[in-house]
């Protein structure tokens, strides 16, 4: 899923500001927290980094690749977010920043205690259900593109960056929407990552398994609901507490998933992915997809194939 067209992107400092090439920093203090920009102009290999403190970045612009700990590389691309631990030894490929292509990528710093708050905070006022209680994940180093979170990051860069004389407070409320959001992420992937395991015990882990089997075909939250006991209204306020998205846009992008990964395929035909992953109309599909990734599903294979 695309960074959306609403935010714009972060400035770049003027030239005879840089300092560096390579991970050129501006930082902003605040009470709390510490907000960082950091920009790469050359391509760039093996470049080592790491935090003293807990930290969440988000791509703004550009590519690196990452290499972390004993996982395989992998793309750190625009809306792709990591929670990143102290001191987690990370070695970074810029492949293709330049001038007119640099990176770009925003670093929150939070105290672990400030998590722990905002998680102590939520399980009081706001629990889930008398079995499962809000938890903070601290080793989940990458996940895949989140708007909202996306949002957030972008939101707080502005806070800090700007001139307001309330921006502690901003920054203190955003942030905790920011943990809020991320929690509900970690949760999606941890059911999705466990989802055969999870499946007969847990009760979204078997919605979501049953999505994933069934993709292809005609699904409504009311069945969705039946399956788990649940009357329809209940069912979608706790799944989307559970996750941050309802039920529809869960299926959707399931299944715009599945889509892109057929359009990698050139044996099939737009018509048989359209299908195949449970759209009913081919001008929806198209009209969807151009929505979500800003291309069209002919343009998004024209690229896939390029590569």
């Amino acid at each position: 899923m695309r960074v959306p067209d609403l935010l714009p992107l972060i400035p770049l400092p003027n030239a005879q500001n840089l300092t560096t090439l390579i991970d050129n920093r501006r930082v902003q203090t605040l009470e709390n927290y510490e907000i960082s920009l950091l920009e790469t102009y050359i391509q760039s290999a093996q470049v080592e980094q790491s935090y003293s403190d807990l930290v969440l970045t988000n791509m703004l612009r550009g590519k690196k690749v990452m290499h972390l700990l004993e996982q395989e590389k992998f793309n750190y691309l625009p809306g792709n977010t990591m929670v990143v631990p102290p001191n987690l030894k990370m070695r970074i490929d810029f492949p293709e920043a330049s001038d007119e292509n640099p990176t770009q990528c925003v670093a929150l710093a939070i105290d672990r205690l400030q998590i722990i708050d905002t998680v102590n905070y939520l399980n009081e006022h706001y629990p889930k259900t008398e079995d499962e209680k809000w938890t903070f994940s601290f080793n989940q180093h990458y996940f895949y593109n989140d708007e909202e979170v996306t949002a957030l990051l972008y939101k707080l860069v502005r806070i800090g960056f700007g001139d307001s004389r309330n921006k502690d407070i901003l920054a203190d409320f955003t942030v905790k929407e920011l943990l809020l959001r991320i929690m509900q992420v970690q949760s999606l992937h941890e059911k999705e990552h466990n989802v055969a395991v999870l499946a007969t015990s847990n009760r979204f882990a078997h919605i979501l398994h049953y999505i994933k089997e069934n993709i292809a075909e005609k699904i409504s939250v009311d069945d969705l609901s039946e399956k788990v006991y649940m009357s329809k209204p209940n069912f979608y306020r706790a799944f989307k507490h559970e996750f941050g998205l309802s039920p529809i846009d869960y299926i959707i992008k399931e299944r715009m998933r599945l889509a892109k990964k057929c359009l990698k395929n050139p044996a099939l035909s737009i018509t048989e992915i359209c299908f195949k992953a449970g759209f009913s109309n081919l001008n929806y599909f198209t009209r969807m997809f151009r929505q979500l990734e800003g291309i069209t599903p002919t343009d998004y294979r024209v690229l896939c194939l390029a590569r």
